[in-house]
């Protein structure tokens, strides 16, 4: 484009020998920046292409040709590429290209030749500077950058790695899980708890279709209901703990299963989602039904014959002519009857309390009457025992009850505290009330029980660790029929222990009618 415009224009410059080597120099460049395989030779060599225009210019300003202003170019690509070095360089050539002409050919210099001398080599140093440190903060936030996705790509990685470990987990365990979002959405189900729900709902779906999954509370009556859902409540925040709930199947059977739920917050608190996970507990639960049905099965059956034992038994030790010693016989075998007895009664009666089908007949009872009944009973244990048993039950007390469990209730507690004292122990009962309700506690001076089992004292069939390898008999069900049957009549009991200090029974039950 020079030599054409130098053609046109000025054509007394062609035969110039200063601007023929510009031009060939230019020509020269441009070939070179064409053909040559660059990226197969060192970098500095390709700085050869703007160190060749650069002089190009120079030639073609000592030939007068006013070109200067294309110096830009090629100094400003050697900023670029190649940093501080590529400046200085661009400014020593750019420098010495304005002063070509006074250099090659002295004459006295104009204005412009002045200000081509002084500026433009100015303007190279202010552009070369400017572009160098703006390719350096180019470069640094390239850098940036690269760093930054790395970090992120191998975050990415580790999160995947993370998902897969822990869909795998899920997907491995026999608990169902779901999760969900903080707009109550259904955002994952693990493989278990799909093979439970068999499409009632999937990922994506909110988390109150079906009201999560039909079904009933603990009590297998009591349906659950749109508020009652573990999924909906979970959507609102709430945290469940192991709660016992009912699904009932197409077929019109019921699943077991229990619930836990907790809520997933950020960092500031806020919900942003939560976790339900269900255990299947149908095989335990048909098995202890199976238990219970069993127990009570065997208790009646076990109930009549052992009566007729102890009528004969009764009959036979008043035998006129009897030895002494079989007399003696029989009366142990009777003791141990009686005992079979009871707790075939107590079997019966926890077989009742867990069913709800305590028969009860509710009339006024004074209590002062049963806990005096209940201590002459278990003079022959206390004495047994080498135990005092001191009775503090001297104001009639009536409350409205079936005297029958009231007693059951006393003789239980008196018995344990009896039974768990040390030889030359004391226990004792008091009594008191105000016109609201009534009072009984049973305190004793025995071994005492830690504060883990306490937790566990009133379940059945529960011994505490201490004694479930002793001499002491027992079944665990003395502690758990009495609460029963506490509560059934509007009650409550209360027991504190330490160890080594002894044991206190508070049994309060209200006066009036519930």
């Amino acid at each position: 484009m020079i030599i054409l415009g130098v053609a046109v224009f000025e054509e007394d410059l062609l035969g110039d020998h200063y601007f023929f080597v510009a031009v060939v120099l230019t020509v020269v460049a441009t070939a070179m920046s064409l053909l040559v395989p660059w990226l197969r030779l060192p970098r500095w060599a390709a700085a050869v292409v703007p160190v060749m225009d650069i002089c190009a210019v120079g030639f073609a300003q000592t030939a007068g040709f006013s070109s200067y202003v294309l110096i830009l170019l090629p100094a400003l690509w050697m900023a670029t590429a190649y940093g501080g070095y590529g400046v200085a360089v661009a400014v020593v050539l750019g420098s010495a290209a304005a002063w070509g002409p006074e250099i090659l050919t002295p004459i006295a210099p104009t204005i412009e030749d002045i200000n081509r001398q002084i500026l433009g080599p100015a303007v190279l140093v202010a552009a070369g500077i400017y572009l160098h440190l703006a390719e350096r903060r180019s470069a640094a936030h390239r850098n940036l950058l690269g760093r930054q996705s790395t970090l992120i790509e191998e975050t990415l990685h580790d999160a995947r790695t993370q998902q897969r470990l822990l869909a795998g987990i899920l997907n491995t365990i026999d608990v169902g899980v779901v999760a969900m979002d903080a707009h109550g959405r259904v955002t994952h189900i693990n493989r278990a708890h799909a093979r439970v729900i068999a499409g009632r709902y999937k990922v994506g779906d909110p988390v109150d279709i079906h009201a999560g999954v039909d079904g009933f509370r603990a009590d297998g009556v009591t349906p659950l209901g749109p508020d009652g859902s573990p999924l909906v409540r979970a959507s609102r925040g709430e945290t469940i703990d192991r709660e016992l709930t009912f699904w009932e199947e197409a077929d019109g059977s019921r699943r077991a299963l229990r619930v836990s739920a907790a809520p997933l917050l950020d960092d500031e608190g806020a919900l942003t989602g939560a976790v339900v996970v269900y255990q299947d507990l149908t095989a335990e639960t048909n098995a202890l039904a199976q238990r219970e049905d069993f127990v009570s099965s065997v208790s009646h059956e076990l109930r009549t014959p052992l009566t007729s034992v102890l009528g004969y038994l009764e009959l036979a030790t008043e035998e006129p002519g009897l030895p002494q010693r079989a007399r003696q016989h029989l009366q142990v075998v009777a003791r141990n009857a009686d005992r079979l007895q009871r707790l075939i009664a107590d079997l019966l009666t926890a077989a009742q309390t867990k069913a709800g089908e305590i028969a009860m007949t509710a009339t006024p009872v004074d209590l002062r009457d049963v806990v005096s009944e209940a201590v002459h009973s278990q003079a022959p244990r206390a004495e047994q025992h080498a135990v005092t048993v001191e009775s503090r039950a001297t104001t009639p007390c009536v409350v409205e009850g079936d005297r029958m469990r009231l007693t059951q209730v006393v003789d239980n507690i008196v018995s344990n505290a009896i039974k768990y004292s040390n030889p030359g122990g004391t226990v004792t009962v008091s009594l008191d009330a105000d016109d609201e309700q009534a009072h009984l506690q049973v305190r004793d001076t025995g071994i005492g029980i830690s504060a883990a089992d306490q937790e566990h004292l009133f379940e059945r069939f529960y011994r505490a660790r201490a004694v479930r390898r002793g001499v002491v008999p027992g079944t665990g069900l003395g502690l758990h029929i009495s609460r029963q049957l506490v509560e059934a009549h509007g009650g409550r009991i209360i027991l504190s222990s330490a160890i080594g200090e002894g044991t206190t029974v508070d049994v309060y039950l209200p006066r009036g009618r519930r």
